[in-house]
């Protein structure tokens, strides 16, 4: 299993427009995804996140070339500060979730 966590610092003015370009990912495409087992986005204050759990590296490399990645990562970085966001991977088989 591999973990991205995904952060950045949103610019002024491009929260709205960010959330929407997200929302497409995170609610039309990555749900689809052989593979994918989790992806949510969140924003707190000015940070945008994103949680993405893939079960394995070639869904998580599909998933990194896929068209619609190509296409909307860019309009992502349009709106966070220098276009850059910071990735954490963790890749483990001894990873537990719970609810509670």
């Amino acid at each position: 299993m591999i973990i991205a966590i995904v952060k950045a610092s949103i610019l002024n003015g491009k929260h709205k427009e960010l959330r929407e370009v997200a929302n497409i990912l995170q609610f039309e495409y990555a749900p689809k995804e052989d593979g994918c087992e989790e992806y949510e986005s969140f924003i707190d204050g000015d940070t945008f996140i994103t949680i993405e759990r893939w079960r394995d590296q070639a869904s998580l490399d599909w998933h990194l070339k896929a068209a619609h990645v190509e296409e909307y990562v860019p309009k992502l970085r349009e709106c966070v500060v220098d276009g850059c966001f910071d990735v954490q991977f963790i890749q483990s088989d001894d990873v537990s979730f719970a609810r509670i």
